[in-house]
């Protein structure tokens, strides 16, 4: 096929070239040929394409992968990688498949890093898994090397299946590797799990983006009539953001670590922050076995993978279980709490009183349901039901993954009124059913109101959603609950600012700005709101808070398990500031719906 440029330039079986053809072969590699097709358009225009070839059905497998994947990244980002055309099989050429897309003029420069990492930092950062796994629906390659591109539901899962694959395919091409043969399981089912196991535990999340797969300064230049970065040649799947990286890591790749200070300008680094060298190096070791078993005549490449094999298992020799039970805290905070047949998130995201109004609430609803929310807490008093239905429809997660809390409003308590509230909500939801339906009240129910429920209620009440911090710990309302099988949930976990006509503290400082707090999250090297949050799941307490800047969104989630002797200061904390209650609509309803000593009726008026 290499000769075949006379052969190419003859065969008229694709429909997009006009004839007469130009073709000038481009060079080649050990598994595939470049072209250059000069032709004219259907007005006479000329037009100039990039056609690669390869022969055999793995060769077929591979050009339809890099199709796919430049395809994907071209929906996120179209400036970013060359525009696809199609691929398919010649009719002229028995065994030979062609890739084509636009042919661009490229400058063989490392491209410059504020634009080039910030576009890599876009498409992680804008692209979404179909399903929400990892994965991708085709196998991409490296080189002549098929990738583990199977669905996984986690990333170590993912990695794992990948790693594996990967070490296979080395032996299949480069032969025996002895050294391997005592470090293969320690890596699988110690250094693996505890490197990457803890960015999914704990209320921690990774999100599924989209990578190039390949990302070396190879595959990567200049566009020389625009002036942008390109990239080309990928072997995508959806992966961690930081997986991209790793191949940044090999001095050979020339993306220094300039690149990775302004890659993370635009993308935080995964917690625990702790693991992110370690990570980079994991995440090399697999780019390094892709090039082993690329190129199994160089020795030095097997050498950096036992190399940086050895070091990983030495540091973390117990891996992850036995670290976890090591540490004063082992104890992981649940990522859900049960009620009856179903389970709800321990970390929701609230939309009572968005900024600027409901005006960001779809905008805010979609980044939490790309950050890993699976709770999406609601009301129709909210007036936000139809922005929270878009996003959840946008998101193109699977309904029954999502726990989508909503509310009666005060307004339609009649009973002939709760049937048409409730399909006003699902009207705007876009959805057949909610996880959840609450009314307002009870939510913020207090304990003698629950009682008075709890002696006529023919379906018990499954959740009392309450205002619920260090200032206002309200443990005598949640062991009441606890007792009665009712889960308390906290809005306002924060201490929070609703809007004045409802807060009659609103110039009181919150916990989020408490001494206390802001000492232990120092300590723990954590921001105050993972401490006030943690200290609500640690209760036993789910929370929904609230926020549209997506770095809190994450951070939100990132919780931990607080010491015996830190939970106790905050527990104590509303002794010494008292009771600060954030939202009492006492002063505009005319009575106290939160007060023990009397269960004060709403009048109506006749």
């Amino acid at each position: 096929v290499g000769g075949s440029a006379g052969q190419l330039a003859n065969q008229n079986k694709i429909p997009l070239f006009q004839q007469p053809l130009g073709v000038t072969a481009l060079g080649s590699s050990p598994w595939a040929w470049a072209y250059r097709v000069d032709s004219k358009n259907d007005v006479g225009e000329d037009e100039s394409y990039f056609m690669k070839v390869s022969i055999g059905e793995q060769g077929k497998a591979s050009l339809h992968g890099e199709f796919e994947s430049t395809s994907k990244i071209h929906s996120v980002l179209a400036d970013f990688v060359p525009k696809q055309i199609l691929c398919g099989s010649f009719k002229a050429i028995p065994n030979a498949h062609y890739y084509i897309c636009r042919f661009y003029n490229l400058s063989q420069e490392l491209p410059e890093k504020a634009d080039f990492c910030a576009k890599v930092a876009a498409l992680h950062s804008k692209s979404q898994s179909p399903n929400g796994k990892f994965g991708f629906h085709v196998i991409t390659y490296n080189g002549n090397l098929p990738q583990e591109n199977g669905y996984a539901d986690t990333w170590e899962e993912f990695f794992t299946n990948g790693f594996k694959h990967m070490l296979t395919m080395n032996i299949d091409r480069g032969g025996p590797w002895e050294e391997m043969e005592g470090l293969r399981s320690s890596v699988i089912e110690k250094v693996i799990p505890r490197l990457l196991r803890p960015m999914e535990s704990n209320g921690r999340h990774i999100k599924p983006s989209l990578v190039h797969g390949d990302l070396w300064y190879g595959n990567a230049a200049v566009d020389s009539e625009t002036g942008y970065p390109l990239v080309y040649d990928p072997s995508s799947f959806y992966a961690h953001n930081e997986y991209e990286l790793g191949n940044w890591r090999p001095r050979r790749n020339k993306f220094d670590e300039n690149y990775f200070h302004a890659y993370h300008l635009h993308m935080e680094k995964s917690e625990p922050l702790s693991d992110y060298d370690d990570r980079n190096a994991l995440y090399a070791t697999r780019f390094n076995l892709q090039a082993a078993a690329l190129f199994p005549e160089e020795p030095s490449y097997r050498e950096s993978v036992t190399d940086e094999m050895r070091r990983l298992i030495a540091k973390y020799p117990n891996g992850y279980e036995e670290e976890e039970k090591a540490s004063p805290t082992a104890l992981a905070l649940p990522a859900s709490f049960g009620m009856d047949e179903v389970s709800i998130p321990a970390v929701g995201f609230g939309t009572f009183q968005g900024d600027d109004g409901n005006g960001r609430v779809k905008e805010a609803v979609l980044k939490a349901l790309r950050t890993g929310y699976r709770h999406i807490d609601t009301a129709l008093a909210y007036g936000n039901e139809k922005e929270v239905g878009e996003a959840i429809k946008e998101s193109g997660i699977p309904r029954k993954e999502i726990f989508v809390t909503t509310k009666l409003a005060q307004t339609w308590h009649d009973p002939s009124d709760v049937e048409e509230a409730l399909d006003q909500s699902l009207r705007a939801l876009q959805l057949d059913y909610v996880d959840l339906y609450l009314m307002h009240c009870l939510s913020n129910f207090s304990i003698i109101k629950t009682k008075r429920i709890l002696e006529i209620a023919r379906i018990r009440p499954a959740v009392n959603q309450v205002e619920m911090h260090p200032y206002l710990p309200q443990q005598e309302l949640l062991d009441f609950c606890s007792a009665e099988g009712i889960h308390v949930t906290a809005h306002q976990p924060l201490g929070g600012r609703p809007v004045a006509a409802v807060n009659p503290n609103v110039d009181r400082p919150g916990p989020l700005l408490d001494p206390t707090i802001a000492g232990i999250a120092k300590s723990k090297g954590k921001s105050p709101a993972q401490v006030l949050l943690s200290w609500s799941l640690q209760r036993g307490v789910s929370v929904v808070p609230k926020t549209v800047q997506e770095d809190r969104m994450v951070e939100n989630r990132a919780l931990f398990r607080l010491a015996d002797e830190d939970m106790s200061k905050t527990n104590k904390l509303a002794e010494s500031t008292g009771v600060v209650r954030y939202l009492n609509p006492k002063g505009h309803i005319g009575f106290d719906i939160f007060t023990e000593s009397i269960d004060e009726p709403v009048v109506v008026a006749e």
